[in-house]
């Protein structure tokens, strides 16, 4: 009698066990045919929320239960200005997807490309950026730069209007900055951070024109 209890209990326990993996299976199946309610969008400063839901290959048909981080990766890789997504999904069946860009830094005159803070080069119109307005050959300093103007807080790269490489006998790393007030700022890479400051410096000058040098050292000549 007892070998014939345990072995219901045990066809009883498989039979369970196999039920709830049937219920756990079809539950799954249905849920892949749910959509997102909505898509929200979160961090994206140059990219549109259609066109981050572009680049990661999403739109309204996508399967709920499968949107995620782990298969958005290779998306991510293939676009050049999105840095890295954190894709989340809750309850109300939302994806909220935090978006981190690539920053933007200037236009190259010479292919008419925005150049970003990981020396990469796209096609984009953005009116606020400053126009690097000729041609560097050494690629060290080019990166070099580049890494250094990505420091440079956005609210000051607008007010930049055009970026001039003019190296002189002295140094092969010295720039002329025309900003959008008139002045004009010479500053060499390793002092590039120095611009963060110039709202506060011609403040102090009562706003006149001329020209700033914050190359070797930190003072205003004016305009005759």
């Amino acid at each position: 009698m007892k070998k014939k209890k345990r072995k219901k209990l045990k066809i009883k326990s498989v039979f369970i066990f196999l039920l709830f993996l049937a219920v756990l299976y079809f539950g799954f199946y249905s849920l892949s045919f749910i959509k997102p309610t909505t898509y929200i969008i979160k961090n994206n400063k140059y990219l549109s929320d259609e066109e981050v839901l572009k680049e990661l290959q999403l739109d309204k048909d996508s399967s709920f239960l499968t949107i995620c981080n782990i298969f958005k990766k290779d998306e991510v890789k293939k676009s050049k200005l999105i840095k890295s997504v954190d894709i989340k999904r809750n309850l109300d069946f939302e994806v909220i997807i935090d978006v981190k860009e690539y920053k933007m830094l200037y236009i190259n005159k010479t292919n008419n490309k925005v150049v970003l803070e990981n020396n990469e080069s796209i096609k984009y119109s953005n009116d606020n950026l400053p126009l690097l307005i000729n041609k560097i050959d050494d690629k060290d300093i080019m990166k070099n730069f580049n890494k250094n103007m990505a420091k440079v807080n956005d609210d000051v790269i607008n007010t930049i209007s055009e970026i001039t490489y003019a190296p002189n006998g002295i140094d092969k790393e010295r720039f002329l900055f025309s900003m959008n007030d008139g002045n004009y700022v010479y500053l060499t890479i390793t002092k590039l951070t120095k611009i963060n400051n110039y709202k506060k410096i011609i403040d102090s000058v009562e706003n006149k024109n001329g020209i700033l040098y914050l190359d070797y050292g930190n003072y205003f000549v004016p305009k005759e």
